[in-house]
């Protein structure tokens, strides 16, 4: 019995974690235990949540994505640009699509180019917000289109529609890392990339994959975002790629590579909304907020080398 009890604290720290902060908020605030409020939580948590859950792919697989703000705030006024003539799902599909390009584009960079992932991506988020700025000139995009906007601050069976979309994605991308053939290849690329070669792994194309992932997730979650900010500029996502990489790392993903769980990473991404939530009920000044976030991270990081230290791995 008690080795059960070590072993679901081990796993599922963050799981943990997250119950007895939301038991002890409900506790303690009584405006955070709203239904409002809670709503707004589960809201809020899911434009980063989407975009962090492909992160975790790509991380498991030995790398990671600086661009995705970017990509996002370039998906976005693409897709403010189209909504007019377009249509809805035209627009949101060429939107996802366009993500999904350019994850590609930044896979082949890396791999064919042979750029390192820090320099290449940090490089790439630059153009895209370049790109983006050079189609708006600098101006914000207005979204007037009242059912797109439902998507974003809409609900679906009593839940947040982005909320929704989340769990979603999450569900797929958990299928393809358990059941498909490259789900296994990206597991075994990020734990060793040379042995990985060796026994005739396709080490690039499995890479390229897990990058177009999230790619896809950031177009969704552009998608998402202008539809519930009513609006789209180039950098309208500061930031974000900080946040789905702390949301993954916080949830148990290793930074090393071949290690991770989304299941860590959706408890990752709901934690630092919680927290920012509980901050702004507390009126908690916003730069006290960052500070908040920082201890966070270098927490994860942290519980991560000592994860490594003594050899215990988070589940799947």
């Amino acid at each position: 019995m008690l080795r059960l009890i070590r072993y679901g604290l081990t796993q599922y720290t963050i799981q943990w974690l997250l119950l007895l902060v939301v038991i002890i908020l409900s506790v303690t605030n009584s405006n955070f235990r709203q239904e409002a409020n809670l709503l707004s939580v589960l809201r809020q948590a899911s434009f980063a949540g989407i975009g962090a859950a492909g992160m975790t792919v790509l991380i498991i697989s030995g790398a990671f994505d600086l661009s995705v703000a970017g990509m996002l705030g370039l998906c976005g006024v693409v897709l403010g640009k189209l909504l007019p003539d377009q249509g809805i799902l035209t627009a949101v599909s060429l939107t996802i699509l366009l993500g999904c390009l350019l994850g590609v584009v930044n896979g082949l960079v890396i791999t064919k180019v042979r750029v390192p992932a820090f320099i290449a991506t940090l490089g790439m988020m630059y153009i895209y917000l370049a790109i983006g700025f050079i189609i708006t000139n600098g101006q914000v995009v207005p979204v007037l289109n009242r059912e797109f906007r439902r998507l974003g601050s809409g609900n679906l069976w009593g839940l947040p529609t982005p909320f929704i979309l989340m769990v979603a994605t999450y569900l797929v991308l958990l299928a393809i890392l358990n059941f498909t053939t490259y789900g296994r290849f990206i597991r075994a690329v990020g734990s060793n990339e040379t042995a990985s070669r060796i026994g005739g792994i396709p080490v690039d194309r499995v890479r390229v994959f897990a990058f177009a992932l999230v790619g896809l997730c950031t177009g969704l979650a552009a998608v998402i975002l202008t539809a519930y900010l009513s609006s789209a500029q180039p950098n309208m996502a500061t930031g974000y790629e900080l946040r789905v990489i702390a949301a993954a790392v916080v949830g148990g993903t290793s930074l090393k590579g071949g290690q991770g769980t989304l299941f860590g990473t959706f408890a990752g991404a709901l934690m630092f909304t919680v927290i920012s939530n509980a901050l702004n009920l507390f009126k908690v000044g916003a730069y006290w907020q960052y500070v908040a976030v920082g201890m966070i991270i270098i927490t994860a990081l942290a519980i991560d080398a000592l994860r490594h230290r003594f050899g215990v791995v988070p589940g799947s």
